[in-house]
């Protein structure tokens, strides 16, 4: 007997299973499927001649195994693409520090005539966002690359509803009728290539047009960080959420829980230190620091727009680079947190079949190869001593 069939063929078998014993009883009805051209015969049909329950316990004890092979594969699949996601994202972030260091040593210590700046001090951007936002330089490339293929992987992974250690349904809704696993799916993952595609500029080079570009910018850091942040702890009951869902619904383990929530408490600690740290550089008159001390930006001869003339003094500019280092380490936390989803899911050690179905006398026209008519025979024989036993 052949396990190939199209859905049709497939419907009709399970309608047979459940079709009381009765409509069975006509040896007439059963005689007119002889009748039927074998080209139009399912794969699935059944044997007159032999007994038809056990062949329909077949039937859909195969099509338990279809489905059960077709869901595990998806889901290991899922568990695949998170890890690249995350590792890819990782590597941005990393990439995008080190080259920030580099920077710094090298020609952040020279204004655009390659002159050093008169404090003898390199220029420190004091946010991620800042050292990637030109395209055409290596930091651009880099964190773009790294970044938004991540954010691809991570998206059409479908985690938040293939993982057992993340799914918790859709009955827990953020607001609107917008379950927390749809909120988890189309917020951060998408707010990361808006981080990557949208790139801002230094406030003070910037134009009206461009604050569209560091609004776009900031609402895709927002998405990413913030909307990952409040789906997870929502997910393992960190802080405030420590009783919005029932501690039975989220599969997973009591290790893997407890090094989730560090992650968060972690990510929770940076992200704060660098929103505070970001209030400061944007108004540090209202904390006490001199105009003085701050970057210095001007204008140079045979050169439009605004140009960094001076670093900033060694207060500043510490400042500056602790708000740089907690984003970066808030993010490196961030990714960490996919990484020990995807260590502790029990999708990554399914244990596929090592051989498919021979399928191709279903797709070739109806012609079988010897391979075919082979692997029918012996899916034949091992139905047929399953039976007997």
């Amino acid at each position: 007997m052949s396990h190939g069939g199209s859905p049709n063929d497939i419907e009709d078998s399970a309608r047979a299973a459940s079709t009381p014993l009765v409509a069975y009883q006509s040896s007439s009805q059963l005689s007119n499927l002889s009748s039927v051209p074998e080209r139009y015969q399912s794969g699935w049909s059944i044997n007159t001649q032999a007994q038809w329950a056990g062949q329909v316990q077949a039937i859909l004890k195969r099509l338990d195994e279809r489905a059960s092979f077709t869901e595990a594969m998806h889901r290991k699949r899922s568990a695949k693409m998170l890890f690249v996601g995350a590792v890819s994202g990782l590597l941005g972030f990393l990439f995008a520090f080190a080259i920030g260091l580099i920077l710094e040593q090298t020609s952040g210590k020279k204004n655009i005539l390659g002159e050093p700046f008169p404090s003898g001090r390199g220029y420190f951007p004091a946010t991620v966002s800042e050292m990637v936002h030109d395209p055409s330089q290596p930091a651009g490339k880099i964190f773009f690359a790294f970044c938004f293929v991540g954010a691809l992987f991570i998206f059409f992974s479908w985690y938040p509803t293939q993982l057992r250690n993340v799914y918790i349904g859709d009955d827990a809704v953020v607001g609107c009728g917008v379950s927390w696993v749809t909120f988890r799916q189309f917020v951060p993952a998408p707010g990361m290539m808006l981080l990557s595609i949208v790139t801002t500029v230094p406030m003070a080079q910037a134009t009206l047009t461009d604050l569209f570009c560091i609004g776009l910018h900031l609402t895709g850091a927002f998405m990413l960080f913030v909307g990952y942040f409040v789906a997870e702890a929502h997910a393992v009951g960190w802080g405030p959420w420590h009783s919005s869902l029932p501690r039975s619904l989220l599969r997973d383990s009591p290790k893997s829980i407890h090094r989730r929530k560090r992650c968060l408490t972690l990510i929770a600690f940076f992200y704060s230190i660098f929103c505070i740290l970001q209030v400061v550089l944007s108004v540090p008159t209202w904390f006490g620091i001199p105009d003085d001390h701050l970057d210095q930006w001007g204008s140079y001869a045979n050169h439009t727009g605004q140009f960094l003339t001076n670093t900033a003094q060694w207060d500043v500019k510490a400042l500056k680079i602790i708000s740089y280092g907690s984003e970066v380490i808030c993010g490196v936390f961030l990714i960490v947190s996919h990484l020990v989803i995807w260590y502790y899911c029990e999708e990554r050690h399914y244990d596929l079949p090592e051989e498919l179905r021979a399928l191709g006398h279903h797709f070739k026209g109806g012609l079988r190869s010897t391979s075919d008519e082979e692997d029918d025979a012996d899916d034949v024989d091992s139905e047929d001593g399953e039976s007997s036993d």
